[in-house]
């Protein structure tokens, strides 16, 4: 029970198992989705950037309770996402009574921000999260910087880092939460007739995601309604959107997995081994890092899902992230 690998040692708390009913990948991976029981977030300051290209990106920041913060956490959520997911809302209590301030950011176009923004997010788009380093900068001045990306935001995140470096250098840290590393092997695996109830969920979607944007092209609107499986949808909407040449040359620009030892700043890659989603091999291969909190450290449980990590205290990524953290913080 625990770990099939841990970098960190003895710096995350373990992970005590998979909680009863919430057995197995995909009942750890719809436990939020079920029950839907996170607490609504309290108060919080509306942050709203203006990019150079019209587009708006929005956030929310909840300033640290204590009198001196501990740091600041920037919370990226996954595909389809937003900054109200439930995976999202059940940061707000345990990184406030932490120490920490949090900042929970919409990716472009993404819940709330659909009509700021006429492009979308995508999984190369680390650029249009480097606004939300300066804003949670602006806010939390002084304070060490985290970055905790979910699922397809953590891999937006790690390309952050290693096509803005100046930026990523900002933080003190990343943390990615059932992230794809290898999005080919990734569209493969999520592709797969076992997967077929979340397809259809995740198309569905990802069409009233482009329904919603503004002014969108009647054709790539068609296209985007004629998409038959989420790697048709990339083919058709995404890769052209990001500017690539079809889905696979999308996949394989924004995989990570043979580039992130070139990332500088220390990063902790939390994955399940029984992810229906993501597969765990590329994050095994992954060189074992001489130092946990400066290197690329890669911890995979036995259970917990995709982004589910349901132990008898629920949500233990959220656990360990700020033990990672704090542990971090206190080596500089």
């Amino acid at each position: 029970m625990g770990f099939i690998r841990n970098d960190t040692g003895t710096i995350l708390p373990p992970f005590g198992g998979e909680r009863v009913p919430w057995i197995g990948g995909d009942l750890q991976t719809i436990r939020h989705y079920l029950r839907h029981d996170a607490p609504a977030p309290e108060a919080s300051e509306e942050v709203l950037i203006e990019l150079a290209d019209g587009d708006r990106l929005l956030a929310a920041f909840h300033p640290a309770t204590g009198t001196r913060s501990k740091g600041c956490v920037i919370a990226v959520h996954g595909l389809n996402g937003c900054m109200d997911a439930q995976h999202i809302w059940w940061l707000v209590p345990e990184v406030l009574a932490a120490g920490y301030s949090l900042l929970r950011v919409n990716m472009r176009g993404a819940g709330p921000a659909r009509p700021l923004a006429k492009k979308t997010y995508n999984a190369c788009a680390g650029g249009d999260l480097v606004p939300f380093i300066e804003a949670a900068a602006a806010r939390d001045p002084g304070a060490p910087l985290f970055m905790m990306a979910h699922s397809l935001g953590g891999t937006a995140t790690l390309n952050m880092a290693l096509d803005f470096p100046e930026a990523a250098a900002r933080l003190a840290g990343i943390v990615t939460i059932g992230t794809p590393l290898d999005m080919v092997a990734t569209s493969r695996r999520f592709s797969r007739l076992r997967n077929l109830a979340y397809v259809r969920h995740m198309l569905s979607a990802l069409k009233q995601l482009a329904g919603d944007a503004p002014d969108i092209d009647d054709d790539m609107l068609a296209a985007a309604q004629s998409a038959r499986s989420i790697t048709e949808f990339d083919e058709l909407v995404t890769a052209p959107m990001a500017g690539y040449g079809g889905a696979d040359k999308y996949y394989r620009a924004s995989s990570v997995d043979q580039r992130l030892q070139q990332i500088a700043v220390p990063v902790l890659v939390l994955q399940g081994s029984n992810d229906p989603w993501v597969p765990v091999p590329p994050c095994l291969s992954q060189p074992v890092p001489k130092n946990p909190l400066t290197g690329i450290s890669v911890v995979v449980t036995r259970g917990g899902g995709h982004v589910g990590f349901h132990d008898s205290r629920l949500n233990w990524h959220i656990r360990a992230t700020l033990a990672w953290c704090d542990a971090v913080a206190a080596a500089d």
